[in-house]
C-alpha cells in the first residue's frame, strides 16, 4: 500500500516511513495529490472533506481521518486494514524524503558522523536517497517508545 498524504499530515507521513510505507508528503495542491494518486496508484491521506469527495468521486482510493493527533490517526488507519510494520530497518523508508534506508558498515560513515557518535556505535544506516545517516542513539530510543505507545492503541 502506497500513500500520498496531504499537508495537514506530515507527522503521520514521517511515522508511516518509519514503518516502511512508501508515502508521499509536501504536495501543497489538491489537483496535483489527485494526479499524483491516481498515476501511481497511491491512497490519499486526508483530513479535508473537500479532496476526499473529490477524489472518491473520480475513483480514487481515500482515507479521511478525523483525528488531529498521531495515536488517533494511527487508530483510524488500523480500521482500514494499514499495520505497523517493524519499526525502522530493514523496512524503514527515511522519514525526511521517502528513500529506502539500508545498513551500512561503520567505516563507510568514519568522516560523515561525529566523532563521539562513531566511537559509541557500530550500526548505522543511510538513505539512498539524500544520504541521511541514522544510529540507534538517543532519539532512536525515544521513537522507540513513541511507536510502543503506537501499538497500543
Amino acid at each position: 500500500m502506497k500513500f500520498i498524504a496531504d499537508m495537514m499530515l506530515g507527522r503521520l507521513a514521517r511515522w508511516l516511513r518509519l514503518y516502511g510505507y512508501d508515502t508521499l508528503y509536501g504536495v501543497k495542491d489538491d489537483d496535483e495529490i489527485i494526479e499524483i494518486a491516481r498515476r501511481e496508484g497511491r491512497v490519499i491521506l486526508t483530513r479535508d472533506s473537500g479532496l476526499a469527495e473529490r477524489a472518491k468521486k473520480l475513483g480514487l482510493e481515500v482515507i479521511l481521518l478525523d483525528s488531529n493527533s498521531l495515536e488517533g490517526q494511527v487508530r483510524e488507519l488500523k480500521r482500514f486494514g494499514v499495520e505497523l510494520k517493524e519499526l525502522f530497518p530493514p523496512n524503514a523508508r527515511c522519514p525526511k524524503c521517502n528513500g529506502p534506508i539500508r545498513p551500512v558498515s561503520k567505516e563507510e560513515v568514519r568522516d560523515k558522523v561525529p566523532s563521539k557518535v562513531y566511537e559509541s556505535y557500530d550500526e548505522f544506516y543511510v538513505c539512498e536517497d539524500c544520504g541521511q545517516i541514522y544510529w540507534p542513539g538517543r532519539q532512536w530510543k525515544e521513537m522507540v517508545k513513541i511507536d510502543e505507545r503506537l501499538r497500543r492503541v
